[in-house]
């Protein structure tokens, strides 16, 4: 792992440090966990909007677009498992 330093507003270190607390976690472990979300649902929304600019320029039938949906569903809950 990587050292960094931050700024924080101190609103916002109490309530990470009562999460922490009653976790029973590190402060980092707390922000690492967050961060990871994040950029976990960051591209999960790239990757879906990629999956739609797909479709609108091509030529799917709207058959052929939900079943490319229910595909993305599928893949979806297997990224939930990361």
């Amino acid at each position: 792992m990587e050292r960094i330093t931050i700024t924080i507003k101190p609103v916002l270190l109490e309530e990470i440090k009562k999460i922490a607390q009653r976790e029973k976690k590190s402060i980092s472990k707390i922000i690492n966990e967050w961060l990871e979300e994040v950029l976990f649902e960051k591209k999960k929304k790239r990757a879906g909007m990629k999956v739609l600019e797909v479709i609108e320029k091509s030529s799917f039938s709207e058959k052929q677009a939900k079943k490319a949906f229910e595909e993305i569903k599928k893949i979806r809950k297997e990224w939930e498992r990361w």
